[in-house]
């Protein structure tokens, strides 16, 4: 089962996008914007990870995706970590993916909140 965390944040924007940009770099992820809007979120190396596993230790590779959508002209960033995510680390890798993806969110929760644009957030197993 995938695992999303909705942030509801007021104020402009790109602005709060630039916010859990910097949040992510912080923590070593590069951030992809898509034509869809989407960002990809990752770190790691996919060379190392596919031959290592979970063995790769903090070179393996996560990626995690972020969707953006307006409500009632505030900005939900929708961070998601999709089900068997880290699993090429097998049972390690997992647990792994899961305590990065945490660690994520608490830098991106902290940095909203710090600026004070975090309206709520939602987290959904």
């Amino acid at each position: 089962m995938a695992t999303t965390i909705d942030y509801l944040i007021s104020g402009d924007h790109e602005q709060a996008k630039a916010v859990i940009r910097d949040a992510a770099s912080s923590l070593g992820f590069d951030v992809e914007p898509e034509p869809s809007g989407r960002w990809s979120i990752a770190r790691g190396s996919k060379k190392l990870t596919m031959f290592l596993g979970a063995l790769a230790g903090k070179n393996q590779r996560f990626v995690f995706g972020m969707y953006f959508y307006d409500h009632e002209g505030k900005l939900i960033a929708r961070l998601l970590r999709e089900t068997g995510s880290g699993a090429m680390g097998g049972a390690i890798g997992v647990g792994r993916a899961s305590n990065v993806f945490a660690e994520l969110d608490q830098a991106i929760g902290s940095a909203l909140s710090g600026r004070g644009i975090l309206v709520s957030a939602n987290r959904q197993d």
